[in-house]
């Protein structure tokens, strides 16, 4: 079977056939006489009028069959419209193309065809078929009778049509009438040539008139009623009609009513005649008042003008679009270019692109949940995503948007609000991350006049302190409340009601239960806004200031303490009458307890401390001695002078300072802090005393020198040779009377030295050979207990020259080396070292001896002091020797220190300055 092809104009005559109105009608008698005619004519036993529609034939008239329509594909009438003339088929079963064809191998069991094609406008629109069930062959005078009915069937179908079109005239004039009628619509006819006018009387209603008040109507008197504003307008769509450049005459004017006010009328006319020369003759119009329109289309203009500008100055993109897959856009304000790069017209009605298409891919399945869910339960939306910008940048909005319902709850559209967040959502970030750094909770907490509380915003960090998540008290805020103490609840509490009411800041300090049962402390502070509903929103922050409160506990204790110290330092310092002081040797500031003003003689209401006003007390010959240990202070960290004052009544009394600088680590400023005693009744004992021991050692030295000659003389033997026991008797009180005139001779010196009496050989000497010298005088000494003397010089030192007695320097160094030899253990080493320090030389005893006791060091430098008795007796000596060196640096304008470890050795020192060159 062979389908028959479509031909190559389907489309238009699809559209032909169309145009006739026949498809699908009910049978009328005109096409049915004719098929039975062309039946009795022709003696077949099926006669048709079939329609070729797009995949059937359907039957207009039919003789012989009962169906009204079969399948174009199986159809021999779709091989006819092919052609132009009878298609004729003798016997279809010996035509390959009808062989198989279904409507031949059976019912109706075609054997004969002939078909004559319909035409409607130039085309095939079907045929005049005739179908017999035995084979033959048409005459060429029943070709012609077949050609002639299929002439008149088209003659019927051309009849038809006019019939329905002269039907269709008279409806629309009697529609037309009524129209003219019901709208009151005015109507007009002129005479182009002549200038006649005829209206009809509702024209005349228009401005207010009856037709007979009008008449004669002429061009003029209408031209008169034409507002002058006006009349140039039509005069130009007059003309423009009538020059043929317009097919209708148009236009919108004022004319003057009969009151004496304007109304407005639309005009609309045709030229419908012309003269024998082609100008225009008649000209038919009609005429409809449109007052409120007009006023109604301004109002509408400036609404709209006034929503462009809105929609213009609002910071957002603003849409309408219907509810489909792809949001087809009915409106889009001009700011989506903003948002996304493209103008407004690519989304209109998605002529270049769909507004889904510029949603992020990641964000459109939840932004089609959110929008649905809110279309099905009828409620608004607010819903932020991104937005893919032609450059290739996202852009974060917010939409807000709701959808408008007909009235049987249908959606009709989606309108929406749509701006750009990228700034806020960056700050939102930057804000979260910060939050998420901070170690308490920043948070919004909302409380109702009913009672409600809830968290509407908390940071992460509310579950370290409270142990409940943010979603967790977004409505409810009691499992928060359940962790804070029992015993601070109620403060909590009326804190919160207290803010509230006053509107003032919220700040708090309580406690919370940890899991463990434990309790944290917590500080809280929030400002609070009233908000419309009534509710008070809170906005602040709390954190976790356990360990903090417990130090301030601590410290509460501490101050408690302090203050209970304080008291009995002060009670003490008022009964030992002694002062202490707080001073800044980088700063020059002073500070001193009340008592130092009794020590002084100063009023305490009156003066304040001051370093100007201390130094101003010190008696002119000490100001050297304190401002030497001021600066021996910076280097060693300790002052420790005794001076003399003068009261502000003239009296002379001595003090001694003594002062520590602290941590130096810690202790950029410098400070000090120390204390100051009255000694003056020291002072005047140890006079006493210096003064007796002078005394004593004068009235000694004499007869002792004697006796130590005389005993020298004894052990000599040439006087007397003297027994063994004896003679041992004879060498312990010779050891005994050197050793008491090594003391009468310190006692001697150390008096010398208070008196100022002491000689001084004051030279430039180089410190090598001098160290040397005193190495090489001690190391039979040092042999005597196995140790070893060592001199360790810096370069540096080689070619400088010290002012100096040399008696006086090997005197220090020789009470330095023999304590460090006394001391040290056996087989060990002794190091003597010279070192410059800035404008100094520092000349040091290094030993390896147990060191110096801690409750010792703050006498080694006073006289007659002795770490212990039994110490004294094994190692022999007087106390005397380091307060005599202590004496004999500071007269050369040195000074004198050590330090020492219990069980790792002493270090002895003195600094001496290196003179400048003259």
């Amino acid at each position: 079977m062979l389908t028959p092809v479509l031909p190559h104009c389907e489309q238009e005559r699809l559209i032909s056939l169309q145009n006739t109105g026949l498809l699908d009608t009910d049978p009328e008698p005109r096409f049915d006489r004719l098929t039975h005619l062309a039946q009795l004519c022709i003696g077949t036993d099926i006669v048709l009028i079939s329609l070729v529609d797009t995949n059937r034939q359907w039957f207009k008239s039919k003789q012989g069959l009962d169906v009204c329509e079969t399948s174009r594909d199986i159809s021999i009438c779709g091989h006819t419209i092919l052609g132009e003339g009878i298609l004729e088929v003798p016997d279809t079963l010996l035509d390959s193309r009808f062989a198989d064809n279904p409507l031949v191998v059976n019912a109706p069991f075609i054997r004969f065809y002939a078909g004559v094609p319909l035409v409607n406008n130039g085309e095939n629109i079907g045929t005049l078929c005739f179908i017999d069930s035995q084979p033959r062959q048409l005459s060429d005078k029943e070709r012609q009778i077949v050609t002639e009915f299929g002439k008149s069937i088209e003659q019927e179908i051309q009849d038809r049509l006019q019939e329905q079109a002269h039907e269709q005239l008279v409806s629309s004039e009697k529609m037309h009438r009524s129209v003219l009628e019901g709208t009151r619509i005015g109507t007009w006819q002129w005479n182009v040539q002549t200038g006649e006018s005829n209206c009809n009387e509702r024209w005349a209603e228009i401005i207010g008139y009856t037709l007979d008040e009008l008449e004669p109507i002429t061009v003029e008197a209408w031209l008169a009623m034409i507002h002058p504003d006006d009349l140039a307008s039509s005069d130009t769509a007059l003309d423009e009609h009538l020059n043929g450049s317009t097919p209708f005459y148009d236009v919108k004017s004022r004319m003057k009513h009969k009151d004496g006010h304007y109304v407005w009328v639309h005009d609309r006319g045709k030229v419908v005649s012309y003269s024998a020369d082609g100008k225009p003759l008649m000209m038919y119009g009609t005429q409809a008042e449109i007052t409120k329109e007009i006023n109604s289309e301004l109002a509408l203009l400036q609404s709209r003008d006034q929503f462009k500008t809105l929609v213009a100055n609002i910071p957002g993109m603003t849409y309408r679009c219907q509810h489909d897959e792809y949001w087809t856009m009915l409106y889009m304000s001009e700011h989506i270019y903003d948002l996304s790069g493209y103008p407004a017209s690519d989304f209109i009605n998605n002529d270049q692109r769909y507004y889904v298409s510029i949603v992020h891919p990641d964000d459109r399945a939840e932004l089609f949940e959110i929008i649905e869910t809110a279309v099905q339960s009828n409620t608004s939306w607010v819903l932020n995503f991104r937005i893919l910008h032609k450059n290739g940048s996202v852009v974060w909005v917010e939409e807000r948007g709701a959808a408008e319902y007909d009235s049987t709850g249908a959606v009709q559209y989606l309108d929406g609000f749509i701006m750009d967040v990228s700034k806020e959502k960056t700050l939102q970030d930057q804000l979260y991350k910060l939050t998420q750094q901070l170690p308490g909770v920043v948070y919004q907490y909302q409380t109702w006049p009913d009672g409600r509380s809830a968290f509407p915003y908390a940071s992460d960090a509310i579950e370290g302190i409270y142990g409940v998540k943010p979603e967790e008290v977004l409505t409810d805020a009691t499992n928060a409340f359940a962790r804070i103490n029992p015993e601070d609840l109620a403060a909590v509490a009326q804190s919160i009601e207290e803010s509230a009411k006053h509107q003032t800041l919220w700040k708090q300090e309580y406690r919370v239960c940890r899991d463990d049962n434990t309790l944290m402390w917590m500080s809280g502070s929030a400002t609070p806004e009233r908000m419309p509903d009534g509710s008070t929103l809170w906005h602040g922050y709390i954190q976790d200031i356990t360990q903090t409160k417990e130090h301030y506990l601590k410290l509460e204790e501490l101050n408690y303490q302090l203050n209970v110290a304080q008291q009995s330092l002060d009670l003490g310092s008022e009964q030992a009458q002694i002062g202490y002081w707080q001073a800044s040797l980088k700063m020059g500031s002073l500070w001193w307890s009340p008592i130092i003003y009794q020590i002084f003689g100063l009023d305490e209401q009156d003066i304040d401390p001051s370093v100007t006003l201390f130094k101003s007390a010190v008696h002119p010959d000490d100001i050297d001695k304190v401002a030497k240990s001021e600066q021996e202070a910076r280097l060693t960290g300790i002052h420790n002078v005794v001076h003399r004052i003068i009261r502000p009544n003239g009296e002379v009394r001595w003090v001694h300072e003594l002062g520590q600088l602290v941590d130096e680590d810690k202790n950029p400023d410098m400070i000090m802090i120390g204390s100051v005693q009255d000694i003056t009744d020291r002072m005047k004992l140890q006079q006493v005393k210096d003064e007796f021991i002078s005394t004593v050692s004068h009235e000694l030295r004499t007869p002792l020198t004697s006796i130590y000659g005389a005993l020298n003389l004894l052990q000599s033997g040439k006087l007397v040779t003297l027994p063994a026991k004896a003679d041992k008797l004879i060498e312990i009180a010779s050891s005994n009377c050197k050793q008491l005139s090594r003391l009468i001779n310190d006692l001697l010196d150390i008096e010398k030295l208070a008196a100022g009496k002491m000689l001084f050989e004051m030279k430039r000497l180089p410190i090598e050979p001098l160290l040397q010298r005193a190495i090489n005088d001690h190391q039979p000494f040092a042999n005597l207990h196995n140790i070893t003397l060592e001199l360790q010089l810096d370069k540096q030192v080689d070619d400088i020259l010290i002012y100096i007695d040399e008696h006086r320097l090997l005197q220090i160094l020789t009470n330095f080396l023999s304590n460090a030899v006394k001391f040290s253990p056996k087989a060990g080493n002794v190091i003597l070292s010279a070192t410059q320090i800035y404008d100094e030389i520092e000349i040091s005893v290094q030993d390896k001896g147990s060191g110096i006791p801690e409750d010792f060091k703050g006498k080694i430098f006073e006289r007659f002091s002795q770490a212990d008795a039994s110490s004294s007796k094994a190692k022999g000596g007087t106390g005397l020797g380091l307060a005599l060196c202590k004496e004999l640096v500071e007269a050369m304008n040195g000074s004198i220190g050590y330090r020492s470890e219990t069980g790792s050795g002493s270090r002895f020192y003195i600094r001496l300055p290196i003179p400048t060159e003259v």
